[in-house]
């Protein structure tokens, strides 16, 4: 059998044997006019509070407990939110405006038996099918941030799995790491008598002693997030945020080499779709149990998924430039309003310039910005 997902576009004007193109009304889209599906603004805007909460940090537990404490409810009614809703929402891509058709098949014609395509049948993916709730650049750069956490090793010996819980409380988690031994920080509440104190402390030294990291020094929290503002201020008096926003972005999206163009993959994706139409149609001739075309239909898809994969990179590319321009403008109007600069730390802040931060000594920490730059900052 084959296991391939065919790729087609809004304009493609093509008819699969017994393959429904009608997308499936689901919250937060309801029947509209003409019985197609039109987006139901209020059901929308829990969809699109989920993927701009995670994209800012939020874990998904957070999500949950915000979004019940503010009382909304499931798509079906339900006061309680779990896991797996949250994620198979941020993952689900008919927010962007796409459909992925023969998710499931019936498989017993007489008892009208459901179950789950795994390859028993081709899958078809239809581009821009119905009006879109989430933009495909948002859309993607939570598929991106899903990945990155889910890719997270444990970093300490505490941890029962190899893959360590993902938690957006606290952004120092993610950047902290000792300058001697490599290993992350990790936030401790010490109690003392003169009242709580909140530190950071390598884990390496806090779990395994001063034999295996000898110099980690321990640094009160305050005294971190004065040094990052000060860092953060430092590099405003330098050039402005609208160019250092800019340079993060950019650093990570210009391509070392030269790129096929939009317009090539283009011309080149409209070429395999016809030869994916004429080959279906041979297919459906000789029958729905023959394999004489399987080899071909796969090359013709591996093919085309690898051009689909390129232009959507390209054209992520093209729109985080783009979309880099809007919020460095609107980040550097919000900035040149106060002459200040930064007063408090901001998580989101933080997260978006700085990749890194180095504890080079109980008095300095090393701070990498996101656009490559480095300074060194006295705490």
């Amino acid at each position: 059998m084959l296991d391939f997902v065919f790729v087609v576009s809004e304009a493609t004007s093509v008819s699969f044997p017994s393959i429904s193109h009608e997308v499936t009304v689901a919250e937060p889209y309801r029947r509209g006019e003409n019985d197609l599906p039109e987006i139901d603004p209020e059901e929308a805007e829990i969809v699109r509070r989920i993927f701009s909460r995670y994209l800012i940090g939020h874990s998904v537990a957070k999500i949950i407990a915000d979004l019940e404490a503010d009382g909304i409810k499931t798509a079906r009614g339900h006061k309680k939110w779990n896991d797996g809703v949250i994620r198979g929402m941020l993952r689900n891509e008919k927010y962007m405006g796409d459909a992925l058709l023969q998710k499931t098949y019936i498989a017993d014609l007489f008892t009208r038996q459901t179950k789950k395509n795994t390859g028993e049948l081709p899958q078809y993916y239809v581009e821009n099918s119905h009006p879109a709730i989430i933009d495909r650049l948002t859309f993607q750069r939570v598929q991106e941030e899903m990945a990155r956490r889910s890719s997270l090793k444990k970093v300490s010996a505490a941890a029962k799995t190899e893959l360590a819980k993902y938690s957006g409380k606290y952004v120092l988690t993610e950047l902290l790491s000792c300058g001697n031994c490599g290993s992350p920080y990790r936030r401790v509440t010490w109690t003392r008598p003169e009242g709580r104190k909140i530190v950071w402390r390598c884990i390496n030294r806090l779990e395994n002693g001063k034999k295996f990291c000898k110099d980690a020094p321990t640094l009160e929290e305050s005294r971190i997030h004065t040094a990052v503002i000060s860092a953060m201020n430092e590099m405003f008096s330098q050039k402005s945020l609208k160019a250092i926003l800019q340079d993060s972005i950019r650093t990570a999206l210009l391509p070392e080499n030269g790129e096929t163009s939009l317009a090539a993959i283009d011309s080149r994706l409209s070429q395999l779709r016809e030869q994916q139409y004429r080959i279906l149609q041979l297919a459906a001739a000789v029958g729905a149990d023959s394999t004489q075309y399987d080899e071909e239909l796969k090359k013709v898809s591996m093919e085309f998924s690898a051009l689909v994969a390129k232009r959507s990179e390209l054209e992520k590319n093209r729109q985080d430039t783009e979309q880099a321009d809007e919020r460095a403008e609107q980040l550097a109007a919000e900035l040149e309003a106060v002459d200040t600069g930064i007063t408090t730390f901001d998580e989101v802040t933080v997260r978006q310039l700085i990749s890194a931060i180095t504890v080079l000594g109980e008095e300095k920490l090393l701070i990498r910005f996101k656009d490559g730059t480095e300074l060194e900052q006295i705490i």
